[in-house]
């Protein structure tokens, strides 16, 4: 059942072999009673079922770790299966108590998220690509380790030197510059802003666009949203997802859910039908 989960999970996406490195280091690790609480420098690596997303959990992001507080998570962004290699798509943070603003870019791939892990891991936590300059560098006075190579050594210090070997890291040299640059590259493929920032990039289909404006907590209205589906481009639907999911609209409300998930099949978006499911 647990393989079923992870395939239904992954879709059409092999595990990338980054993954299957880090989480069998993680074990090995954790044998060897190196790891005191089971996580490798603050997350927990895991290659997860379908049954592991939350309600705001983006359609179209693959959770990969955990750090184990408020259902925080981080994952692959497909952008709606566009991606053609998980080691290069753009990594999301998942905040599921932060209801307002739960999903947020923070690093260009795997090998960039294993770089902040391993030389700035506050980075993970606390900025993204969002991030303001004054912002940030208010929580650089608080948190040092947002600009400095190595952090001060500390009981994490045998792992990450570890990590950075097994992995040949080295550190972002400049964390807010790399953030800007990646919200820049960002910016120039999205063709409709949606409200939790990552946005929904060109897919060649259509050149006008709408948006269907919803509130938090608010009840869809199913013949609105058959309405707006029956009119709307390829592209204005995608954005409706994004939004309505990262909402957590469409949780409990059993025949909206059964809608969408016949409009991602009929848009041949399989793998994100079977998601919609999940939670359930």
């Amino acid at each position: 059942m647990a393989n079923n989960l992870v395939k239904l999970n992954y879709g059409k996406y092999p595990v990338p072999p980054k993954l299957e490195k880090i989480s069998f280091m993680q074990n090995e690790l954790k044998s060897r009673g190196l790891l005191k609480y089971g996580d490798l420098l603050g997350l927990y690596f895991s290659i997860d079922g379908v049954d592991k997303r939350y309600l705001n959990t983006p359609l179209d992001v693959i959770s990969f770790a955990w750090p184990a507080v408020d259902g925080m998570h981080y994952g692959f962004l497909t952008d709606f299966g566009q991606v053609e290699d998980l080691e290069k798509a753009l990594i999301v943070r998942v905040s599921p108590m932060d209801f307002g603003d739960p999903v947020k870019i923070v690093a260009r791939n795997l090998e960039d998220f294993y770089r902040l892990l391993c030389f700035a891991p506050d980075a993970l936590f606390l900025v993204d690509i969002t991030t303001t300059e004054d912002r940030f560098n208010r929580l650089a006075q608080q948190y040092p380790g947002l600009i400095t190579a190595q952090p001060e050594e500390d009981e994490h210090t045998k792992i990450r030197e570890i990590f950075q070997k097994e992995f040949e890291l080295k550190p972002i040299r400049n964390l807010y510059d790399y953030l800007q640059q990646t919200k820049n590259e960002r910016d120039k493929e999205i063709i409709i802003q949606t409200e939790d920032g990552i946005g929904v990039i060109q897919q060649n289909r259509d050149s006008t666009h709408q948006t269907f404006k919803m509130a938090l907590q608010e009840i869809l209205d199913l013949n609105k949203v058959k309405h707006f589906f029956e009119t709307s481009s390829y592209e204005s639907k995608l954005a409706f997802f994004r939004d309505a999911q990262s909402k957590g609209l469409i949780f409990d409300q059993y025949d909206i859910k059964d809608y969408l998930k016949q409009q991602l099949q009929s848009l041949k978006l399989h793998d994100e039908a079977e998601r919609i499911s999940y939670p359930n």
